[in-house]
């Protein structure tokens, strides 16, 4: 008996979980929307880090690309916590990323936007550690920011096409 209603929860589990009707809102592939579909152009060099890794998630585009993103990026860091000594033990990377994506073949400008990626760190007691920490921090409010302006780029593309 309770083998039996072992298996049928199961197999209730399982039908439920597999049919739920999840749907990508942001699929990068839908009206062949790709990250190939862009060029990047940076106005600043925002630094070997940052650059990278934008690069490395819109991978190199072709001469065929549609649009044009050109980024404006900065860098902040911002002390949260302050010592009594004065020393401080933890920063706030922030990276703004000033954008605004044009058609390739006619310039025209579609649309431009801010987005922002932030990531804490805290300072170890090696300089070594801490710079480890900082190119972490880094990369991670890189990826927060480009994630989020990619999300607007498309959105705004395809509810304008």
């Amino acid at each position: 008996m309770i083998k039996s209603l072992k298996i049928f929860f199961l197999f209730s589990l399982i039908i439920v979980l597999s049919d739920c009707g999840f749907k990508p809102i942001y699929k990068t592939s839908e009206n062949n929307l790709n990250n190939q579909t862009y060029s990047i152009v940076f106005k600043n060099d925002p630094g070997y880090l940052i650059k990278n890794k934008v690069l490395g998630i819109y991978s190199s585009a072709s001469n065929q690309s549609l649009y044009t993103i050109n980024l404006s990026i900065t860098q902040n860091s911002t002390p949260l916590i302050t010592n009594t000594d004065g020393t401080v033990s933890k920063y706030r990377i922030e990276v703004m990323i000033t954008f605004d994506v044009t058609e390739s073949n006619n310039e025209i400008k579609l649309y431009n936007d801010i987005s922002r990626g932030f990531a804490e760190y805290l300072v170890q007691t090696s300089e070594i550690e801490t710079d480890e920490k900082l190119k972490q921090a880094i990369e991670i409010a890189t990826n927060e920011a480009v994630q989020m302006m990619s999300i607007k780029i498309q959105s705004n593309i395809l509810r304008s096409e």
